[in-house]
């Protein structure tokens, strides 16, 4: 009878620490780039784009996202962390984008065997979720500022800046709808950083053909 009773006090015991359990849930930046057939170059400009790997401010180079309470308070939030590291996740999302464009002849993250004309990079400052509980100010906001420039290889000058600076109003206390408020964000902001750099390709000389032997 005694281990009989064990027994299911063990199981009980069991039963409320799986209740208590929690998992860690991921979160991805994605977004499907806003082009219509209108949008797609029927000829990509002759140049070669490297996007390489964006810097981050130290507070945010985490696989866990950073909950910010006010100017002098941040945490880790344990529960909630990113499927992609922010750098490599916006990396990718400007390199499909440029690639759905078919904005130049190629666009990637590494050139092995050529030296790219030019290199998209940047730096990430912030991205985080803000939570306020003041009484009489509660909020919550999906923060993210960056900048992002464009190289041109040859003369090692900026051709392109474009400084992002977004702070989302959240009406629901999810992460996913956190993931994709900043999501959202990059989409409209990538979009006209690249309409920035098509702009900029308009302004060069055209690129005239080799001449054909014999000629």
């Amino acid at each position: 009878m005694k281990s009989k009773n064990i027994i299911i006090i063990i199981l009980a015991i069991l039963a409320l620490g799986c209740s208590r359990m929690q998992w860690a849930h991921f979160y991805m930046l994605d977004y499907v780039p806003p082009i219509t057939k209108n949008d797609v170059l029927a000829e990509p400009y002759p140049y070669t784009i490297q996007v390489k790997d964006f810097k981050i401010d130290k507070t945010y180079d985490n696989s866990r996202i950073v909950i910010r309470r006010s100017s002098h308070e941040v945490y880790y939030d344990r529960w909630s962390l990113w499927a992609r590291r922010p750098p490599d996740a916006i990396t990718a999302l400007i390199i499909n984008h440029i690639k759905a464009l078919n904005l130049v002849q190629d666009c990637k993250k590494i050139f092995l065997d050529q030296r790219p004309d030019f290199i998209i990079t940047g730096t990430i400052h912030n991205i985080e979720k803000y939570v306020s509980d003041l009484p009489i100010n509660k909020f919550q906001r999906a923060d993210i500022r960056l900048s992002i420039q464009m190289l041109d290889v040859k003369t090692n000058n900026t051709v392109v800046n474009y400084e992002i600076k977004r702070y989302a109003p959240l009406y629901t206390e999810s992460m996913s709808f956190f993931a994709k408020t900043l999501s959202d964000t990059l989409k409209n902001e990538i979009t006209i950083f690249l309409r920035k750099v098509q702009e900029y390709f308009e302004t060069l000389p055209k690129k005239q053909p080799a001449p054909m032997q014999g000629k």
